[in-house]
C-alpha cells in the first residue's frame, strides 16, 4: 500500500472512529442530567450486556477476516466466500446471544426489571453485524463507509436532543441507536455488493469450520479484553454509591474514547503489516519501525493532553471539574500511553501467525486484571481500580513485547 492509500487509511479511520467516540460524549452530558445518574446507571447496564453480544457476533472477525480480506482481495470469487461465510456464522452466533438473553431475563430478577429496554438494545446487535467494516478495511476502501456512519450518528445524535426529555423517555436511546447501526448496515452491504461484485454465498460446513478457526484466537482475545474493561465496573458496583459509580464510569468513558485513537493506529496499520508479510523480513520490519515512531509520538502526545488537561475534559463532557473524575483520567493517562506503546507488538504476533500466543498473554492480564481488583477494591474503591489497571496493563505490555523480541529473532535467523 502506498504512502498516499496508507493516510487516507488512517485519515477515514480517524473520522470513522472519531464519531463513534465523540458523539457519544456530546450526547452523555445532556443524557446524565435528563435521565438522572440512577436512570443511567441502568441505560449504561444494557449498553454493557449489549456489547458483550456485539462482541460475540464480531467473533475477531475484525482481524481476521480483514487479514483474509486484505490477502484475497483481487480475487473476487475468494470476497465473496468470505463475505457469505463470516455474515452466516454472524447470524448464527446472534441467534445464539438472543436465546441467552431470553433466558437471562427469565431467570434473573435484575435482567427481568429491564427486559424492554435489553431487548430493544438487541438491535444494535443486528445493525452491528450488517455493518461489514472488516470488508472495507481489508479492501482499503473506507471512504464510502466513513461518512455514512458519520450521518447516521449526526442522525442519531439531534435524535437524541429532540426526542429525549425526561427519564420516561429512556427507550427511545436504544432504539435509535439500534436504528441508526441497522441504516448503516444494510446501505454498506448494498455498496459491497455494487463495488466490489460480491455475490452472496452460502458455505458448506468445511469452509465455516476454516473460518471459526481462523478467528477463533483473536475472538477470545477480545472477549478477554471486554471482560478487562467491564470488571472494575460491576465489581466497583458492590462497594461503591450511585453517585462514585456514576463518577467512576464517566472516567472510564473518557478513557475507552481517547483509547480509541490507539484503536484507530492498529486498524489503519493492520492491513498494510499483513500485506507486508507477503514480501520480505526486511518489508515487515519497516513497517513496525514506522509504526513503533507513530505509536510512541501518538501515545505520549495523548498522555500529556489527558494528564494536564484532566480538569477541562472532565468540565466538557460530564458539566463539572469534579476531583474523582479528574484523579481518575489522570491515573488512566498513564494506561494510556501503556497501551498506545504496546501496538506494534500486537501487530507483529498477530501477522505471524502468534494470534494464539497473543490470547494467552490478554487472558493471564485478564487474570490478574481480576485478582488485583478482589484484591484492591475493597481496601481502596477505586483507586484500587486504578492500581489494577496500571499493573496488569504493564505486565501485558512487556509480556508483548517480550515474546515478539523472542520471535523476530527467531525468524531473522531462519
Amino acid at each position: 500500500m502506498g504512502r498516499e492509500s496508507l493516510f487516507s487509511n488512517i485519515f477515514n479511520l480517524l473520522l470513522l472512529q472519531g464519531m463513534n467516540y465523540i458523539m457519544p460524549l456530546v450526547t452523555f452530558p445532556y443524557l446524565v442530567r435528563v435521565l438522572g445518574v440512577d436512570q443511567y446507571g441502568v441505560l449504561a447496564f444494557c449498553l454493557a450486556v449489549s456489547s458483550y453480544f456485539i462482541l460475540i457476533t464480531d467473533y475477531g472477525f475484525n482481524l481476521s477476516a480483514t487479514r483474509q480480506v486484505s490477502i484475497n482481495r483481487d480475487d473476487p470469487q475468494k470476497i465473496s466466500e468470505i463475505f457469505g461465510s463470516v455474515l452466516f456464522i454472524k447470524l448464527l452466533l446472534m441467534a445464539a446471544c438472543f436465546l441467552v438473553m431470553v433466558c437471562l431475563v427469565f431467570w434473573i430478577e435484575r435482567f427481568s426489571q429491564i427486559q424492554g429496554l435489553l431487548f430493544i438494545s438487541f438491535g444494535m446487535v443486528f445493525g452491528q453485524i450488517l455493518f461489514p467494516i472488516w470488508l472495507f478495511q481489508g479492501m482499503e476502501r473506507m471512504k464510502y463507509i466513513t461518512y455514512l456512519s458519520i450521518l447516521a450518528k449526526l442522525i442519531f445524535t439531534v435524535g437524541i436532543f429532540l426526542f429525549v426529555n425526561n427519564e420516561a423517555d429512556i427507550w427511545l436511546v436504544p432504539l435509535l441507536n439500534s436504528i441508526g447501526l441497522i441504516f448503516i448496515g444494510v446501505v454498506s452491504i448494498f455498496i459491497v455488493v455494487r463495488q466490489f461484485g460480491v455475490r452472496f454465498y452460502i458455505p458448506n460446513r468445511q469452509v465455516l469450520v476454516f473460518y471459526l478457526k481462523d478467528g477463533w484466537d483473536l475472538f477470545t482475545s477480545n472477549l478477554a479484553i471486554l471482560g478487562y474493561k467491564n470488571n472494575s465496573i460491576l465489581l466497583l458496583a458492590f462497594y461503591l454509591d450511585p453517585i462514585n459509580l456514576g463518577f467512576y464510569s464517566i472516567g472510564k468513558k473518557i478513557f475507552e474514547a481517547i483509547n480509541g485513537l490507539n484503536v484507530v493506529l492498529s486498524q489503519a496499520f493492520f492491513p498494510s503489516v499483513s500485506q507486508a508479510q507477503k514480501d520480505t523480513g526486511l518489508a515487515i520490519s519497516n513497517r513496525l519501525r514506522s509504526l513503533f515512531s507513530i505509536s510512541i509520538i501518538l501515545s505520549f502526545s495523548i498522555f500529556l493532553f489527558t494528564f494536564f488537561f484532566a480538569g477541562y475534559i472532565s468540565l466538557i463532557v460530564s458539566g463539572s471539574q469534579e476531583a474523582v473524575v479528574i484523579e481518575i483520567l489522570r491515573m488512566l493517562a498513564i494506561a494510556l500511553f501503556i497501551i498506545g506503546i504496546n501496538v506494534p507488538a500486537v501487530q507483529y504476533l498477530l501477522t505471524t501467525g502468534n494470534s494464539r500466543r497473543f490470547s494467552v498473554i490478554v487472558w493471564c492480564g485478564v487474570l490478574i486484571d481480576l485478582a488485583l481488583l478482589f484484591l484492591l477494591v475493597p481496601k481502596f474503591d477505586y483507586r484500587g481500580a486504578l492500581y489494577a489497571t496500571l499493573i496488569s496493563e504493564t505486565l501485558i505490555t512487556l509480556s508483548l513485547y517480550y515474546y515478539s523480541y523472542s520471535i523476530f529473532n527467531k525468524r531473522k535467523y531462519v
